[in-house]
């Protein structure tokens, strides 16, 4: 499996410096217990969430935009990761749920954007409004937010330009339901849990919620209890949970 093997090198120093972490990821893979989930979650089949998180890397079109934008995405975030799991998590969220509408809060380069597009563009459906405050800070030097999005998956797209406490709460009146939201902003305590608030009277019943970097801190655990989630988990960092 292509997927698989993407990174090999980065992925094996980092088992060597968390062994135990990585054995556990290991048994993740080996048992589908990731996939179990997001097929529960979306009523869908293990097997199929599997290669939904392996199809991008088979994708030649969306493989060669990414490897094109790598050098000048290296120059804005460190920390990010083109070809990350999360990414791919998201991804397969999308694909297996098949939304009409997605709402994410955070683009900068587009890096989610660009998957959860790609998503719905194989999906032949869905809508993806996504709220971008558009700090520099976040960006490579002289470029847009969402600039890794390529033209071809931009129809499905409406980007929103402001502070999310400004944005989103007419946004989401003006959507109505949403089957979809991914929370991608500032990852503070606050911040996640006003997001999630606001989101949660606008999904659709068995729609998601996800939120990146839910680890950071505790408000995705609380926050799923405190509406007596369905079901929730984290991801590889990806927090999602069932309404």
């Amino acid at each position: 499996m292509k997927w698989y093997f993407a990174n090999t090198v980065q992925r094996l120093r980092f088992a060597a410096r968390h062994p135990r972490y990585a054995l556990k990821a290991a048994l993740r893979e080996l048992t589908l217990a990731d996939e179990r989930f997001l097929a529960d979650a979306t009523g869908t089949r293990p097997i199929q969430v599997r290669g939904f998180l392996q199809e991008p890397f088979e994708l030649p079109e969306f493989l060669a935009h990414l490897h094109q934008c790598e050098p000048a995405f290296r120059q804005g975030m460190a920390s990010a990761d083109l070809w990350g799991k999360k990414v791919l998590v998201q991804y397969a969220a999308v694909r297996a749920l098949q939304p009409d509408l997605v709402v994410e809060t955070g683009v900068a380069s587009g890096v989610s954007s660009a998957y959860i597009l790609l998503a719905l563009e194989r999906n032949q459906r869905g809508t993806l409004h996504s709220v971008e405050i558009g700090d520099p800070a976040y960006l490579p030097a002289n470029k847009e937010p969402g600039w890794i999005v390529p033209d071809w998956l931009r129809e499905r797209w409406h980007m929103h330009i402001g502070d999310v406490a400004a944005v989103l709460p007419g946004l989401l009146r003006e959507l109505g339901k949403v089957d979809m939201f991914i929370h991608d902003s500032l990852h503070t305590y606050e911040q996640m849990k006003f997001e999630f608030g606001l989101a949660r009277p606008h999904l659709r019943r068995d729609g998601l919620l996800l939120a990146d970097d839910a680890l950071w801190n505790s408000a995705f655990g609380e926050f799923a209890r405190a509406i007596s989630s369905p079901a929730s988990a984290i991801i590889r960092g990806v927090g999602i949970l069932t309404t």
